[in-house]
């Protein structure tokens, strides 16, 4: 793993600060961090939608069964903080070209300087959910420990597209960060009702733009 001073000085670097007088390691530069999440600009973004609805990834060795029972919209959901290979190792992909292609992105991570946030949940079959921001708590990654936040909004798919708003898919989004830390202890996400407002920063990673088929988000 990277040391702290070079986490920290990833961390200035991907939310766009200027680099204070001194070391990158300093105390000084240290202490310099607010309590409040950090922003970060220089992630990377992978997303993919299943209409078919099933469980994206899980932890351990099967996907859960989706009956028609009332938990079967939550156990469409996952948010997992991968921050070493051995977190990767863990979880289970479904076989779909939507599964397949956030295992495929999240095991192209160095973990030696980068982490990656992964998020999959529902959605009606009429909307869609939009990747807003990704933030991270500088004080607790000063201790090793990956807190990020991301925010999402949803808005009405176009009118030319085909679909039933009683059925539910499945979308998931993996992050992959600049930072990289020991191990995570707790994450968190947002969800506006509505996508109005200024559009977010275009994402690094060309992928993550629309294809055809039934993957997007």
């Amino acid at each position: 793993m990277t040391d702290v001073p070079r986490r920290r000085a990833l961390l200035a670097a991907a939310s766009g600060i200027a680099a204070l007088a001194g070391c990158a390691g300093s105390e000084t530069a240290s202490n310099s961090y607010p309590s409040s999440n950090r922003p970060i600009d220089g992630y990377e973004l992978e997303k993919a939608r299943d209409e078919r609805g099933g469980a994206l990834v899980a932890s351990g060795d099967e996907l859960p069964s989706l009956s028609a029972d009332e938990r079967a919209f939550q156990r469409r959901s996952t948010r997992r903080v991968l921050v070493a290979d051995e977190d990767l190792d863990e979880l289970t992909f479904a076989g779909t070209r939507a599964g397949e292609r956030l295992r495929t992105f999240l095991a192209a991570t160095d973990f030696e300087s980068s982490s990656a946030y992964l998020l999959a949940m529902p959605v009606r079959a009429c909307r869609e959910v939009r990747f807003r921001s990704v933030s991270v708590e500088p004080d607790e990654l000063a201790n090793d420990d990956l807190h990020p936040h991301a925010d999402f909004c949803q808005a009405y798919r176009p009118a030319d597209v085909d679909c039933d708003a009683d059925e539910t898919h499945t979308v998931g989004f993996a992050i992959r960060l600049p930072v990289a830390a020991e191990r995570s202890t707790g994450s968190g996400s947002g969800m506006s009702g509505s996508c109005q407002g200024p559009e977010p920063p275009a994402v690094f990673n060309a992928s993550a733009g629309a294809d055809s088929g039934g993957d997007e988000a």
